[in-house]
């Protein structure tokens, strides 16, 4: 276990000898001792890159390690063989009302030591079973040990941040930078009906099913150290199948996507990164839903020799490549009068308005 010998160091504050009452310095009273150096916060934000940008407003969990600092040698990567969360083991900062805070008592900066600290999300507590956090003896990079869920609306966001080797000269705040370390898979529909006489065509599609034969992993050991990644465990059986929550209807022009019954409104699947290798074949399966026209009232339409007949549909998909971590991979449908064509879009940057923050 890692030693240290660093000590906060405090100064007596008492009221009657610095001169000042309590209108105008609330946070001391007498004979309190303040640590010179403050005390620790944390705050979230976003990787520096243009557009939205927003906090992370939600609860997460935090691991904090401090060792002496004599020299050039002693940092984490040295220091970490023997290094066990000293400072806060699975500590559950709390958002509300726009800031981030721990329980009492909170922890001082101390002198001649530096810290390397580690942020996950969810927090186990509120993980609903999923998330499971290494020991609090184990030595070294932490981890949190992930078990993907039959239930899809139990499927987790995981995210770790990272800051090392700081102190209480860099900040008094600790910024903490998110990133998603699981992959989203959404579905995304067009609908490019035109009118049926004087009444618009919408899409309404019931049933919908994404089914993968060749899911191979169901657990992952996720480091906190993003460059470590994880390890996961093979599933036993490969295949999965997920339903959306509700039914969804599309107007002509429009673009909507399902919610494939997750946690609120428009949450995409959220599944544990898959490689293409020598025996790994890319992510397949298919994509089934029951099909319908309808007006804008609901009500059911007959097309005079649609192409695209309504009721009972079913289509291949295979992805291209890797099921990349921190990327959402979107199968889009799009409806015509005469065909279906169904289609995955190249993974782009995962921006999750659920969580208020865009990851890297």
């Amino acid at each position: 276990m890692l030693k240290k010998y660093c000590l906060p160091i405090f100064v007596l504050a008492l009221s009657a000898l610095c001169g000042c009452d309590s209108n105008t310095l609330d946070d001391i009273e007498n004979e309190v001792q303040l640590p010179l150096y403050g005390y620790i916060h944390f705050d979230t934000q976003a990787p520096t890159r243009a557009g939205l940008v927003e906090d992370m407003k939600r609860n997460f969990g935090v691991m904090g390690y401090s060792w002496e600092y004599n020299d050039a040698n002693d940092v984490w990567n040295t220091v970490k063989v023997q290094a066990t969360p000293n400072e806060f083991y699975a500590t559950m900062v709390k958002y509300s009302d726009g800031l981030h805070s721990y329980d009492d008592p909170l922890v001082p900066w101390k002198v001649n030591c530096k810290y390397t600290f580690f942020g996950y999300y969810p927090h186990e507590s509120e993980s609903d079973g999923s998330v499971a956090v290494s020991g609090a003896n184990v030595e070294g990079t932490p981890y949190l040990t992930y078990t993907l869920p039959t239930d899809p609306a139990k499927m987790q966001d995981v995210m770790t941040a990272s800051v090392y080797n700081t102190d209480y000269r860099s900040s008094r705040e600790v910024a903490l930078t998110f990133k998603h370390r699981l992959a989203a898979v959404d579905v995304q529909m067009i609908n490019l009906n035109a009118k049926f006489g004087d009444k618009d065509v919408h899409v309404k599609l019931t049933d919908l099913k994404l089914n993968f034969t060749n899911l191979k992993y169901n657990k992952a050991k996720v480091w906190m150290d993003e460059s470590m990644g994880m390890d996961r465990t093979e599933a036993v059986n490969k295949e999965a199948s997920y339903s959306m929550a509700t039914p969804l209807t599309v107007v002509p022009s429009d673009v909507a996507s399902g919610t494939i019954n997750m946690l609120s409104s428009g949450s995409p699947l959220i599944l544990i990164p898959q490689e293409v290798d020598g025996t790994t074949q890319s992510l397949r399966g298919s994509v089934t839903f029951n099909l319908a026209y309808v007006d804008g009232n609901g009500d059911a339409i007959t097309l005079t020799d649609p192409g695209v007949k309504t009721g009972p549909h079913s289509y291949d998909i295979v992805f291209d490549g890797d099921l990349v971590a921190g990327r959402k991979h979107v199968i889009q449908l799009v409806f015509t009068r005469d065909a279906v064509s169904v289609q995955i879009i190249p993974p782009s940057e995962w921006t999750d308005n659920n969580v208020d923050i865009e990851f890297e």
